[in-house]
């Protein structure tokens, strides 16, 4: 298990960058202080001797200073967007493949949502919100500056500071709670309208609809009272904060005058100390601003760090030449999560080179979840599983990938082109899509498309049946003619042309020597089988020739399985 923080590693790569902006903000607030000289050179000097020529310079002076600072600031804000191209770069393919990984393991997904967390926290750091960070220690120069015009000035501007950061602190603490309880809320409402968005046909054939809705409506309306509360509390203390800042702009100017009429400063000087105090108070009145955003990114910076802390990233990436296509399996633990019992528990055996075994058992039994592990789309929670020779965790995960192929019961297609979803989104020959293609038996039917091979499919295959669906899975998994190859449930939504299909693609693998497993209650493809392993509640039970498994079956259950009633 990995402890770095690969999210701060990612950070500390940038700090050249940070660095320079750091630098350039640091001119921008020394330039800053041109338009308070300036003022007070207008008021001090150019009004007295009435000289046209010197105000001409300064005038000058001034527009080349500002100039100078709106082409920094500009520099910094390119240098910052630049900073996080290069941030997304490095972090959002390591966060995508987590959370492939995660819900893989799961078993499901909760959706993209440290994916858009890490888009909230690269916005923050490489965006404005970041320049309160970068002016923040400016303000003891701006107070130290007030401290030298008179100290009863620079006295009642750090007072007032301090008073204006201890609001924001204030608004910190009463709102980071209810605004991560206003994130999870707005999370599990967009979550559930996807997920009814998903099934929208279920939801309109057995009319679901209003119930589903007025559902809808309370996780909406959570989300709301989450979000008003958060947002009352931050209005009221963003309130109170203006008012504590447009009466210490007034208490400035009030004493100024007083100053000015007991002979302490100029006048011009009063003006002069409200911009200086303004500008000193420019990165409170940015941090109110931006507090939401800086408790959002915050939100995500550690939810982004747990996800990568939870799925660390494989350091496997030796290539080692496996010793044929044998499986073996030695006390197999598997739990879904939060589960109190495993799903699989203990399970052992072996399946040799080239053969073809059925698993078979009543529903629950774990036999979804043993193909999963053998495809390697997830990881057991104890034991070991060996392919080739080679411990799953020692496989490069692509390159096992590459020689492997597996039908999930749900298909999972993807919004692409049919030829596309064939090739895995790789770049292989045509022949090789269309030679799987003819394997699985839906060649015909994809000749009969609009685009053929290139008609476009939505998202979970929209525009196919579901047995076509099936098909065009089995064409994916079947690419390559893979010398590991795992099905569940394969002729669930087929027909019998269908099912004849599959036996055929079945049989041609097991001549060219892959090593076949089938999950299925299906008769028609359980005939092709050497083998047949019958699972229940989480254990392998009986595992060896079809006949002694049928015999075994018949004997112990009082409800035969579906594989029995065939024989």
């Amino acid at each position: 298990m990995q402890t770095r923080n690969e999210v701060a590693d990612a950070l500390r790569q940038l700090a050249p960058q940070f660095l320079v902006a750091g630098l350039f903000s640091g001119f921008i607030n020394l330039l800053y202080l041109s338009s308070p000289l300036y003022l007070m050179q207008i008021y001090n000097r150019v009004l007295e001797s009435e000289n046209v020529t010197t105000l001409l310079l300064l005038t000058l002076v001034l527009a080349l200073a500002l100039l100078t600072m709106g082409a920094l600031d500009a520099t910094r804000s390119q240098l910052l967007i630049r900073s996080g191209i290069r941030f997304d770069t490095q972090m959002a393919s390591r966060v995508f493949r987590a959370l492939v990984a995660k819900s893989a393991y799961q078993g499901f997904s909760r959706g993209s949502q440290q994916m858009r967390q890490l888009d909230q926290f690269r916005s923050f750091v490489t965006g404005p919100g970041i320049y309160f960070a970068f002016d923040l220690p400016w303000i003891p120069l701006y107070l130290l500056l007030l401290f030298f015009i008179h100290p009863l000035l620079g006295g009642i501007a750090t007072l007032g500071a301090i008073g204006l950061f201890g609001l924001a602190l204030l608004n910190e603490k009463l709102t980071r709670p209810t605004l991560k309880m206003a994130e999870e809320a707005a999370n599990g409402s967009y979550g559930f309208t996807e997920n009814i968005l998903r099934h929208a046909d279920v939801v309109q054939a057995m009319g679901m609809q209003p119930s589903i809705e007025r559902h809808w409506l309370d996780n909406r309306d959570r989300m709301l009272t989450a979000q008003a509360f958060a947002s009352d509390r931050n209005a009221t203390i963003s309130s109170a904060i203006r008012f504590a800042r447009l009466m210490l702009q007034a208490c400035m100017l009030g004493t100024g005058a007083w100053l000015v009429i007991n002979g302490a400063i100029q006048p011009a000087t009063i003006f002069a100390s409200s911009i200086i105090m303004g500008r000193a108070l420019v990165p409170v009145e940015q941090g109110v601003a931006a507090w939401k955003q800086f408790s959002e990114a915050r939100l995500g910076y550690g939810e982004v760090n747990k996800l990568l802390f939870d799925m660390p990233e494989s350091n496997v990436h030796t290539i080692v030449p496996k010793a044929g296509n044998a499986l073996s399996a030695r006390e197999i633990v598997y739990r879904f999560p939060n589960a109190r019992e495993p799903v699989l528990k203990g399970v052992s055996f072996d399946i040799p080179a080239g053969c073809a075994v059925g698993i078979v058992g009543p529903s629950g039994s774990g036999k979804s979840t043993l193909a999963r592990l053998l495809a390697g789309a997830t990881r057991p929670d104890a034991g070991t599983l060996t392919y080739g020779g080679i411990e799953y965790t020692k496989w490069d995960h692509t390159r096992f990938g590459q020689q492997a192929g597996y039908l999930p019961q749900d298909v999972g297609l993807f919004a692409g082109t049919v030829r596309e979803n064939i090739a895995r989104f790789g770049t292989p020959e045509i022949e090789k899509i269309v030679g799987a293609a003819k394997v699985a038996g839906i060649h015909d039917m994809i000749m009969a498309l609009p685009q053929q091979y290139d008609t476009e499919l939505g998202p979970e295959g929209v525009g196919l049946s579901g047995g076509q669906r099936q098909r065009l899975g089995l064409a994916r998994a079947l690419i390559g003619a893979p010398s590991l190859l795992v099905l569940d449930e394969p002729n669930a939504n087929l027909d019998t042309a269908g099912e004849m299909g599959l036996r055929a693609a079945i049989e041609a693998l097991k001549k060219h020597g892959s090593t076949v497993i089938v999950v299925t209650h299906r008769q028609a493809v359980l005939d092709v089988m050497d083998r047949l392993m019958f699972m229940r509640a989480g254990r392998v039970e009986r595992y060896g020739a079809p006949d002694e498994v049928y015999a075994h079956i018949k004997e112990t259950m009082v409800e035969p399985a579906a594989p029995v009633t065939a024989a």
